[in-house]
């Protein structure tokens, strides 16, 4: 008795379905896509907050209107164009956070060497302000800006003259430094004193500041990555008695 047939209907292929598989497919690449160079174009502009940042990025798969497009249509149009953007509350985060915030995910090495590539440095003592103003807030920030910058390039923004009250929130700002960085923080500390009219920016500081420099120098004193190193000790010692003049 010859066996039944094999049947194939359940084998199939629903063309239409598989062909809108491959559409969607197709448009979540090009939205991926153009997500990823809007975030690297936000980045190398330099967006100031996360605001821009989320709306430039969210907005990415929007064209620029074909001279066929009529007036009239475009005027009934009454739905968001962004919904995605209403789930996104404003925020006060720094540029990396908002990165993690748009992406979802830790940011790659890469991405941290490219977002530091964009960044500026100051060349003025203008320059150096606008940024320690706008972008410095907390303590971690401002140290980590001055040791950005370097004790070289310290040099020559403030070769004449440290500007306003920038000594005393130096002097503050540097507390917040970890046992690798003590050898940093004497190197910009030094600097500063080779300021044509540091002794006038010195003796302006007020009764806290000066307190807090006195409280930094004995905190270096105490650091093992400075009192095992006697050239390190002798430095501090210098440099000491060159800041206590004026306290």
């Amino acid at each position: 008795m010859a066996g039944n047939k094999a049947s194939h209907d359940s084998d199939y292929l629903d063309f239409s379905k598989l062909e809108k598989e491959v559409q969607n497919a197709v448009v979540s690449e090009e939205k991926y896509w153009q997500e990823n160079e809007a975030k690297i174009r936000a980045v190398e502009q330099r967006v100031p907050t996360y605001d821009d940042f989320r709306e430039m990025v969210l907005a990415a798969h929007l064209k620029p209107l074909d001279k066929k497009d009529k007036l009239s249509s475009i005027e009934k149009f009454t739905q968001v164009w962004n919904p995605s953007a209403q789930k996104f509350p404003k925020s006060s985060q720094t540029k990396e956070q908002m990165i993690r915030t748009v992406l979802g995910e830790e940011l790659s090495e890469q991405n941290k060497s490219e977002e530091k590539s964009v960044t500026k440095l100051p060349g003025s003592e203008k320059e150096f302000i606008l940024h320690w103003r706008h972008h410095c807030k907390a303590q971690e920030d401002k140290k980590q800006f001055l040791f950005a910058v370097g004790a070289h390039k310290l040099a020559e923004i403030f070769r004449v003259e440290i500007a306003g009250d920038l000594l005393g929130e130096f002097l503050e700002c540097l507390h917040c430094f970890e046992v690798g960085e003590a050898g940093q923080v004497i190197e910009i500390l030094e600097t500063l004193t080779k300021s044509q009219r540091f002794s006038i920016s010195l003796a302006f500081l007020s009764k806290k500041e000066k307190e807090s420099g006195r409280l930094l120098f004995e905190e270096l004193k105490a650091c093992p990555s400075v009192s095992d190193f006697p050239l390190l000790v002798d430095k501090l010692a210098s440099l000491e008695s060159v800041y206590n003049k004026h306290w």
